[in-house]
């Protein structure tokens, strides 16, 4: 999987969030759309409620991946701090050995 794949299951995941969001909350849904700390609508349940269902997504794709654990906090920059972020983050993981 690539890149473009990676990230086209980031902002699918943000357009099925922004379904069950009011008018004036929605999520942006592009590369460079923040999505946790300031500038971002989603507060620390909703960035949860993203993760899982973009590792659902690819779970969906007989792809497991755990975007939330000891990986991600150990960071210096946090991996969900905006979309572009987020996609390489994964793109790392899944190129790291397992």
């Amino acid at each position: 999987m690539d890149r473009a794949e990676v990230l086209e299951i980031v902002l699918g995941a943000l357009r099925a969030c922004n379904l069950g969001r009011a008018e004036d909350s929605q999520l942006e849904v592009s590369e460079t759309a923040r999505l946790f700390g300031g500038g971002s609508p989603l507060d620390s349940l909703g960035l949860v409620a993203l993760l899982i269902d973009i590792e659902d997504a690819f779970d969906q794709r007989g792809l497991s991946l755990v975007l939330s654990d000891e990986r991600a906090l150990a960071q210096s920059r946090s991996p969900f701090r905006d979309v572009t972020a987020l996609a390489d983050y994964i793109v790392g993981l899944m190129e790291a050995p397992h």
